[in-house]
């Protein structure tokens, strides 16, 4: 399976775990798993997605599929069920007559260990009857990942006597002790690796629940359509962490750089953030916030966005971007299909050096057919300089002034942006006019 190239500044910036800068995290949304494990599950998906078509578009299915079961046992079973199988007391099963001179001792002298390991068998067993149920009442048009899925609970309850085991599981007594001893020692010893296997399974399943459900309750979207293309349009989407912000289409209309303009607070950097956060997402195999989309499967993906000074090393905000553009271009250079997403280029000098770096750092880009450009800028001047070449197109955040108070739609519209309002807002904040 191969896996999105990414590194941990890019994380930062699009909040996936990392909360530096104080930030609601992008995997707050999806962390409402039925079990510990699943969280642990779902972080990890969040923190590694992919760039294998094949993979992420089996995730997809799975999650969007209307029938998913629900788990086979609930949160503190299978907690138990993780504690039952580390469990390392009595395993030294040897047949009935073991079984038999246990249970005569057990008489005499209590054993606390006897409830865990009663309870677990039972547990194990009422697991394998319901997972098999499961697999064998699957509907034709399952989606793949949940046949692969049924395979596998197949595979090991061919191990085990099942039909004996749903035979006790249906018996309303208590299992003898002999078969409660017999039982333990093939769950925990002789079978262990294919119970674990099983377990993992039922994870998996909570993980493409909890996901689903999300889908359902926020619209979200399960398909977006995967594309070897460069391809790559929206629509109706938002920001992940704004649910109440203003839906937006856009698509990379011509060339490889798409360069975003408006002023000050119209929304640049949130735009630029809800787009590679849902490209992220996409590749994560986990449902977007959009009403469509169509999306090239990167092989990387990075940003440069909220960049930190570095006292330590005597680095200024203006050295900082300039070695995190060389550092992202040389992805670029390798020939990786990559999205590369860089805010407000050279914030950290003067308008004319700004100016001058932002063109010439975009003369490179243009060589890089391979890759994706998402670049904002406050320089309207650099825009335009751009604005006949046909590997740039041109969004802006619609803004004005209007009776003496700044107007924001935070609609993205194609073009470049005319509105001037910093002046206007120094005046008002600083001079009360």
């Amino acid at each position: 399976m191969r896996y999105l190239k990414t590194d941990k500044q890019t994380m930062i910036d699009l909040s996936i775990q990392d909360d530096l800068y104080g930030e609601q995290l992008l995997s707050s949304l999806f962390l409402r798993t039925e079990t510990k494990k699943g969280k642990q599950l779902m972080l990890y998906w969040l923190a590694t997605p992919l760039s294998d078509m094949d993979a992420i578009r089996k995730r997809q299915q799975a999650i969007a599929w209307n029938y998913l079961p629900e788990l086979p046992l609930d949160e503190e079973e299978l907690d138990f069920l993780e504690y039952y199988l580390d469990y390392r007391e009595q395993l030294s099963y040897k047949g009935p007559f073991l079984s038999f001179i246990n249970k005569v001792d057990r008489l005499f002298k209590p054993d606390p260990s006897r409830y865990v390991i009663t309870r677990g068998v039972a547990l194990v067993m009422r697991m394998f009857v319901q997972l098999h149920k499961f697999q064998k009442e699957l509907p034709e048009d399952t989606p793949a990942l949940l046949k692969e899925f049924a395979d596998s609970v197949r595979s090991v309850c061919e191990l085990l006597d099942l039909k004996e085991i749903q035979a006790l599981d249906n018996d309303k007594g208590a299992l003898s002790d002999y078969m409660v001893d017999r039982y333990d020692y093939v769950f925990r010893q002789d079978k262990f690796v294919a119970i674990r296997e099983l377990l993992e399974l039922i994870y998996q399943l909570d993980v493409f629940r909890t996901a689903h459900d999300i889908a359902v309750r926020y619209d979200y979207c399960c398909t977006p359509t995967l594309t070897e293309t460069m391809d790559l349009s929206v629509t109706g989407f938002l920001h992940p962490l704004l649910p109440e912000g203003q839906k937006n289409d856009w698509s990379m209309a011509k060339g490889n750089i798409a360069i975003f303009t408006g002023s000050n607070m119209a929304g640049k950097s949130t735009t630029l953030k809800g787009l590679a956060s849902i490209i992220w997402l996409v590749h994560c195999g986990l449902p977007v916030p959009v009403t469509s989309m169509i999306c090239p499967v990167y092989e990387g993906l990075y940003t440069s966005i909220n960049l930190p000074d570095s006292l330590r090393d005597g680095r200024s905000h203006f050295m900082a971007e300039v070695l995190r553009i060389k550092e992202v271009l040389q992805q670029a250079k390798s020939g990786v299909r990559c999205l590369i997403v860089l805010d407000e280029m050279f914030r950290g000098t003067n308008a004319k050096d700004a100016f001058d770096s932002s063109v010439s750092v975009n003369e490179l880009l243009k060589k890089y057919k391979s890759c994706h450009f998402l670049i904002s800028t406050h320089i309207l001047e650099f825009a335009e300089y751009f604005e006949s070449d046909p590997s740039c197109s041109f969004y802006y955040m619609e803004s004005d002034i209007s009776e003496d108070r700044f107007i924001c739609s935070h609609q993205l519209k194609s073009g470049i942006s005319e509105s001037r309002v910093g002046y206007w807002l120094v005046r008002k904040e600083l001079y009360g006019e």
